[in-house]
């Protein structure tokens, strides 16, 4: 993921960059810079916005707002879960 990708989930997820700033504990200059490509775009600020991607696709109950990946461990949870 880039910060083209972040901001595109971002905008996917309906979030304002303060709302996602909410989300994970940082101010909003934080995404913004971000997805500016003025801080470095980071694992973990990509395991954050997956991580809030679930979220927001559980509280929608819409399974597609969450990030690829994260549908991918959720389906490989599952399939553990239910054998």
């Amino acid at each position: 993921m880039n910060a083209t990708d972040f901001e595109a989930l971002r905008k996917q997820l309906g979030l304002t960059q303060a709302e996602l700033g909410d989300r994970l504990g940082v101010r909003r200059q934080a995404i913004i810079d971000l997805e500016a490509g003025k801080t470095t775009l980071r694992p973990m600020h990509v395991l954050a916005i997956e991580r809030v991607s679930l979220a927001v696709a559980i509280e929608r109950r819409d399974p597609m707002l969450a990030a690829p990946s994260v549908r991918r461990d959720a389906l490989a949870l599952v399939q553990l879960i239910t054998g």
